[in-house]
């Protein structure tokens, strides 16, 4: 009866995480391509709901991992303190990035998880605690949106540069190309560490045949989606905002893609944590499964409340267009594939920063690039400052309350 309960708790908690993913991280593949007005809040989230789940669906039964994520060393917990400590931790991360998308403010799904594990971790077995491995958790709060916004900074007077100056079609059709095999490389990449763990050599080879071909496709797709200017003449400024635009949507769908496969390991993972407790890993039967149902939580979370932290990073930090959108996405990309793949290659782990850390610090960036400081709004900008600063302590204290009620309640 007891593991029936367990099982049930994790299926519903499981629920509830991937909605959260669904409607806080709806911003990070979208705001971009909304604030710049390359395509519609609406469909933006829906694509977001079908590119999410489809990478979900196809991927997140090969992400099999426990929401300990390093914090402490669990090996060593009782069987009963690790399933109640996970249930405590997933449930405190749960509500207060709830509370966060309620309000419209992006926040850290992962690092509140991390918050909720850490939280539960000081009351069980402080001694557990990996310390080296929180402080580098923390450094990454400050370093990975402040390296975004260097990055976006950089990359909006590139592409300024070059979308001034007259160019003929095939020069917009090898820059299609190149942005899109660089975003795909980077994407495939990420998943090809994270989900099915290849080595370098492996990486690469289906990285860079996938890339290719995502590359090719999506540039003929996108020269298909407008009229180009024929051999020999000069693109004019609707053709640079309808090719940026495009270059926009193919990112978005890109990015809720990789999202869905690699994310979708905090959702399920309330369940993986404290079923491997009980009865060992679960079978892939099961992580079908719940990649079912992640992906279908992921899918409503975006459809019903992505709107609300989609309108604030997509308006309320700065005013975006076309130009300043595309910088942003691929500033983003470009900050993820280097802070999560290049180390883990290098030194044998990825440094964990959060996407949406990283995706508010490119949008700052080509604010400022574009308009300076008085480009950015520095109240709102303020409030999600505050909200990252507070994650981690409300969220362990959170966790730590909800773990000390449960072993009131049942104790271990």
């Amino acid at each position: 009866m007891i593991i029936i309960l367990v099982y049930a708790i994790g299926i519903l908690l499981c629920l509830l995480m991937a909605w959260n993913l669904g409607a806080n991280d709806a911003a990070n593949p979208t705001d971009c391509a909304v604030g710049s007005g390359a395509i519609s809040m609406k469909k933006a989230v829906i694509l977001f709901a079908i590119f999410a789940a489809l990478g979900g669906i196809l991927l997140g039964p090969f992400v099999m991992k426990t929401i300990d994520r390093g914090i402490i060393s669990k090996e060593e917990l009782p069987e009963g303190v690790m399933i109640m400590g996970s249930f405590a931790a997933i449930l405190a991360a749960g509500l207060f990035v709830a509370l966060c998308t309620w309000k419209g403010m992006p926040t850290s799904t992962t690092h509140a998880i991390i918050g909720g594990v850490l939280g539960f971790g000081l009351i069980a077995a402080p001694q557990l605690v990996n310390w080296d491995k929180v402080f580098i958790i923390f450094g990454s709060l400050l370093i990975s949106p402040l390296f975004a916004v260097l990055v976006a900074f950089g990359l909006f007077y590139a592409f300024r540069a070059y979308f001034r100056k007259p160019r003929k079609k095939q020069t917009d059709m090898i820059l299609s190309y190149l942005l899109l095999f660089a975003l795909g490389f980077a994407v495939m990449l990420i998943i090809c560490q994270n989900v099915f763990e290849f080595s370098l050599f492996e990486s690469l080879g289906v990285t860079l045949l996938s890339a290719t071909i995502l590359g090719t496709l999506g540039t003929f797709w996108i020269h298909k989606r407008y009229q180009t200017p024929q051999s020999g003449e000069r693109t004019d400024r609707a053709g640079n905002v309808k090719l940026m635009s495009n270059l926009l949507i193919v990112a978005l769908c890109f990015s809720a893609f990789a999202f869905g496969a690699n994310d979708m390991a905090n959702a399920t993972g309330a369940f993986v944590t404290p079923t491997m407790a009980i009865s060992g890993a679960p079978t892939m039967e099961v992580m079908i499964i719940l990649a079912l149902l992640g992906s279908f939580g992921m899918a409503v979370g975006g459809l019903t409340w992505g709107y609300r932290v989609i309108r604030t990073s997509s308006f309320r930090v700065t005013r975006l267009d076309p130009l300043t959108g595309l910088a942003g996405e691929y500033a983003n990309a470009f900050v993820i594939f280097l802070f999560t793949v290049v180390p883990y290659y290098l030194i044998g782990f990825g440094i964990p920063i959060s996407t949406t850390h990283s995706s508010i610090g490119a949008i700052i960036g080509v604010g400022i690039a574009s308009m300076g400081f008085r480009g950015v709004n520095k109240s709102t900008v303020g409030k999600i400052l505050l909200t990252w600063s507070l994650t981690i302590p409300v969220v362990v204290v959170l966790s730590a309350i909800l773990f000390g009620l449960f072993n009131i309640l049942i104790p271990t």
